[in-house]
């Protein structure tokens, strides 16, 4: 009887097997590569365009612009006088307190002048009495013929009567100072007394102030001065009143300067006394003037922040039209605290970068 054994048709030896499994894992392994590229490559875009710096640009605008200077100062008063009595005394008479108005003239203090009254009877009496002798010396002398000790004794004799007449004069003066007056109308802002019977020495003082020649005194740098001019405007903010503002003007600029710590300064002045708030201020009070230097209206303007400064020049990072930026040289005019006045050298329709 005749046996008959069937094959598989598709059957794969061992070996074949293991070709294949192998082709197919280094299928995977290439995949794979190709997706950890992938991920990698974008990993790194996006990372670097996380750290690339984003750029800014801005167009140049036109508007009003205003130059200012801003300097310290304080209140003082152009009509300030300071009155002593000559070698003190004590006082009798006190005609005025510390604070009270005063006007123009009036007696404010007076100091006992009885021994000077006296002294100046006696200095009187000897006049008289030296002024007899010289008379009779005259007469003794009238058609007599002078040796030289005669015209020397004569001669002594006039100079004892000029004496005279000058301790007259000084003495007068000394009781004239025994009233201290004031000098213009005004305020008295310093007493040394209160109170009469007080001995007063020749370094104690009165003082009266003009409160209608307030002022406040600025005091600018000498590398600033060149750039203030009489009639400029400021505004004034005074530390004792820092929600408001004063307006005044520069009427005057000191021709001579100030040395201090902190280097040379000008005195420069602004009225206060036509003020309707003149009654606010006080004599010494500090604070800040900003003074107008130039305005210009509808000009270009750029920020500060974009120029950069090289050897003396002024330049801005100008875009091109293929995106791409370049450094240009541009010329300014006056600048306030952010802007710059451009002068030439860039257009309205610009874009310039404006840093971070």
């Amino acid at each position: 009887m005749m046996s008959i054994q069937i094959m598989p048709k598709n059957d794969v030896s061992p070996d074949q097997s293991h070709s294949f499994l192998t082709q197919i894992s280094q299928k995977w392994k290439i995949i794979g590569l190709l997706a950890l590229i992938l991920v990698g490559g974008w990993w790194y875009y996006t990372t670097s365009a996380a750290q690339q710096p984003e750029q800014t640009f801005i167009t140049p605008t036109r508007s009003d612009i205003e130059q200012t200077l801003t300097v310290s100062g304080t209140i003082d008063a152009k009509e300030k006088a300071r009155l002593r009595f000559i070698a003190g005394g004590k006082v009798t008479y006190l005609n005025a307190q510390q604070g009270d108005t005063v006007t123009d003239g009036q007696t404010i203090a007076v100091i006992d002048r009885a021994a000077l009254e006296k002294q100046l009877q006696q200095d009187l009496n000897n006049y008289m009495t030296e002024r007899w002798n010289w008379e009779e010396t005259l007469d003794d002398n009238q058609d007599t013929a002078l040796d030289t000790s005669e015209i020397r004794q004569q001669d002594q004799e006039q100079w004892k009567l000029d004496n005279q007449v000058l301790n007259v004069e000084i003495r007068d003066i000394a009781i004239r100072n025994t009233v201290l007056s004031a000098p213009f109308a005004g305020i008295l802002t310093v007493s040394p007394t209160t109170t009469t019977g007080v001995q007063l020495i020749g370094t104690d003082y009165f003082e009266v102030v003009n409160p209608k020649s307030l002022v406040f005194v600025a005091r600018v740098d000498e590398v600033d001065i060149g750039q203030v001019k009489l009639a400029q405007n400021g505004k004034i903010i005074l530390d004792a009143y820092l929600d408001q503002t004063f307006e005044s003007f520069v009427d005057h600029i000191a021709f001579s300067s100030n040395q201090s710590a902190a280097g040379t300064t000008f005195n420069v002045e602004l009225p206060l006394h036509e003020l309707p708030e003149r009654e606010l201020f006080r004599l010494g009070m500090n604070g800040d003037v900003t003074l107008l230097l130039a305005e210009k209206d509808n000009v270009l303007t750029i920020p500060i922040i974009a120029t950069k400064e090289r050897d003396g020049r002024t330049y801005v990072t100008v875009k091109n039209a293929d995106g791409s930026t370049q450094d240009r040289e541009i010329q300014t005019g006056i600048e306030s605290d952010r802007d710059f006045e451009v002068v030439s050298g860039l257009n309205e329709d610009e874009q310039i970068l404006l840093p971070e």
